[in-house]
């Protein structure tokens, strides 16, 4: 069995390479949820362009470490949907508790510094 890294080990080995997208419901079954994964399901070249990794958080999948982790850092509240951006940098720059559009996510991270570089680059 291959060892699993923890969510905290993984949005740390994530930093300065990737924007970071965490995803929380209670249940897979989560209307919002569903919705969430609908539209990320349809942008995917523009979410690998944008170095963007995707997080589910299913609160009954969750680790009580992880569960613990998420608590801490992101001060979540259980029992809601819940949206989470994460910079390169490791700084959160987007909390939402309803689904977030593609094209306002994109909007926002097309606006950041580090991504402006970027795409001046290629």
């Amino acid at each position: 069995m291959g060892f699993q890294q923890n969510l905290e080990q993984k949005l740390e080995a994530m930093q300065w390479k990737s924007r970071v997208v965490m995803v929380y419901c209670p249940k897979v079954s989560d209307a919002e949820f569903k919705l969430q994964k609908k539209w990320l399901g349809e942008v995917g070249k523009d979410i690998m362009e944008r170095d963007l990794t995707v997080i589910d958080c299913i609160e009954t999948n969750l680790s009580a470490e992880d569960a613990l982790h998420l608590k801490e850092r992101f001060q979540y509240t259980p029992n809601h949907f819940c949206f989470w951006l994460i910079g390169k940098d490791g700084e959160i720059k987007l909390i939402s508790n309803k689904p977030v559009k593609p094209e306002q996510l994109f909007g926002l991270i097309d606006s950041m510094p580090m991504r402006r570089e970027e795409m001046k680059k290629n």
